[in-house]
């Protein structure tokens, strides 16, 4: 049985190449990881936005006299965001922007009965108090979906994007 044995340039080509493989695959993983968090970002702060939205009930029913036309600029600054949110997702992921195209869908058909009715309300003598017969919508279950949505695209688990894909797919009617 014969020996083997390395030249000095061999075990300096295999060193380097070690030592960019490893390189490379370090840099694969930062910018994965990278993306992953600008992405968990965005999709914070989109959650953010749209709950802002369902925030809105609360501060028509607690204004003040004259606080109207800053909430309608609120209203609209609100409406912005939406709007910029729903475009930036969809640039990311056309399954996870019908899912917040429903989160919104969701939240604001919840509201919107409820936010009417409050501004046709008198305005409360002490801003601060609700009223026991206050409706509250419900936004919890709607949040949930989306953010089960969220977690499945920043998983790395293909089967996770698969099963977002299959949740979100265009289905004609």
């Amino acid at each position: 049985m014969q020996s083997m044995s390395w030249t000095p340039d061999e075990v300096a080509i295999l060193g380097m190449s070690t030592t960019l493989l490893v390189a490379f695959l370090s840099a694969l993983a930062l910018y994965f990881s990278s993306k992953r968090d600008r992405r968990r970002a965005l999709y914070s702060e989109a959650v953010q936005a749209i709950l802002g939205w369902g925030e809105m009930l609360y501060r028509v029913r607690r204004r003040d006299r004259d606080q109207s036309r800053e909430l309608i600029s609120t209203f609209h600054d609100l409406q912005k965001k939406l709007s910029y949110y729903e475009a930036w997702i969809g640039s990311e992921s056309i399954f996870m922007s019908r899912s917040y195209g429903r989160l919104i869908k969701a939240v604001k058909s919840s509201t919107e009965k409820l936010i009417q009715d409050a501004w046709k309300e008198e305005v409360r003598v002490v801003p601060g108090d609700a009223v026991p017969a206050d409706e509250h919508p419900k936004l919890a279950g709607a949040v949930d979906d989306f953010l089960r949505d969220v977690r499945s695209h920043l998983s790395p688990f293909f089967w996770r994007k698969f099963a977002l894909a299959f949740r979100n797919r265009d289905v004609k009617t």
